[in-house]
């Protein structure tokens, strides 16, 4: 998208957004067909944030720093940084399932994931550090579960209001990982890390999607903040019929 595009396109979306017309189209809650349309369309308008409005980008998404402890004992830490997520803006809707009495919603949603960035990997606080960049790009599914209130206006709109998210994560299939040369090299030439690797493929396979899954958690915090920001503006008219 030029320099030029970008702002008539960022114009349109403020319009579509003070007037409520088109940034979501309002839908039943078993409505699948509507709910994957309603999906695109919001990621479509909102993919690269407004901020009169507290919506964030979110293709590209940065991430400047997130720690992953591995649970398993080891010790074993990833320190990733300089983080640039994509494929956000394409995910698709997977599920939607809203309980009116206990006033709470599970939200899920599949996407292509692709991460570039740095990474250091810690075992233990007097063992070896290893650094360098990397990439890891695979399909997740993210699961936002999330309770919800309601809120009239000063001029009597009624909006949602969006609470706490609790965010899952489950890696579909194969990913894939690269690595910068010298930090290959230096794993390679590490005789520790050469049995580990021999020993452990499945755990280390497994370490890849809960390292992808980690970050598509932080990634879907953005997500469920663009949620909630929306529904600040929008009337709950806006979002779903007959609730």
């Amino acid at each position: 998208m030029s320099v030029k595009v970008l702002p008539i396109l960022c114009a349109s979306v403020l319009i579509s957004l003070v007037r409520g017309d088109s940034l979501l189209t309002p839908c039943r809650t078993d409505d699948v067909d509507c709910l994957t349309k309603t999906t695109s369309q919001f990621l479509s308008n909102t993919c690269k944030g407004i901020p009169e409005y507290d919506i964030r980008a979110i293709d590209p998404l940065h991430i400047s720093s997130t720690d992953y402890k591995v649970p398993d004992g080891s010790g074993l830490i990833f320190h990733f940084k300089n983080l640039e997520v994509t494929g956000l803006k394409d995910q698709t809707f997977s599920d939607f399932k809203m309980d009116t009495k206990k006033q709470d919603v599970v939200l899920t949603t599949n996407a292509n994931i692709n991460v570039v960035g740095d990474v250091t990997m810690e075992r233990g606080k007097k063992s070896k550090t290893f650094s360098g960049t990397f990439s890891l790009s695979g399909s997740v599914a993210g699961t936002a579960t999330y309770n919800y209130s309601f809120n009239v206006d000063d001029k009597g709109v009624k909006h949602y209001i969006v609470g706490p998210e609790e965010i899952t994560c489950q890696a579909l299939g194969e990913n894939v990982l690269t690595i910068a040369p010298e930090l290959q090299q230096a794993l390679d030439a590490d005789p520790e890390i050469k049995v580990i690797r021999e020993q452990n493929k499945d755990r280390i396979r497994m370490l890849r999607n809960e390292s992808l899954c980690h970050i598509t958690r932080k990634a879907y915090v953005t997500l469920i903040h663009n949620l909630r920001a929306a529904a600040k503006l929008l009337p709950t008219t806006d979002f779903l019929i007959g609730v």
